[in-house]
């Protein structure tokens, strides 16, 4: 259940950082804040795998990885193109 909360304050550091800018809170507390619980929530649902929703993050995470891996990949394929 811990794994899971953990998740979720994850989750809306990332959202703050993505959807705010930089104009809430600074970029360099939010995305490495973000990252950090995401993958304290990963590490923690590999502990708790009894739990129904202890599982949720391990399932979440690598698909939130690999959206944000294509995310930059592919804006990094376009972000010198003039």
């Amino acid at each position: 259940m811990l794994s899971f909360f953990i998740l979720i304050v994850g989750l809306v550091f990332l959202g703050v950082y993505i959807f705010t800018g930089d104009s809430f809170i600074d970029d360099g507390i939010t995305m490495p804040l973000g990252f950090i619980f995401l993958a304290l929530s990963f590490v923690l649902s590999l502990f708790s795998r009894k739990d129904k929703f202890g599982r949720v993050p391990l399932f979440v995470f690598p698909i939130i990885a690999v959206i944000y891996l294509l995310f930059f990949g592919i804006i990094s394929l376009f972000w010198n193109t003039s």
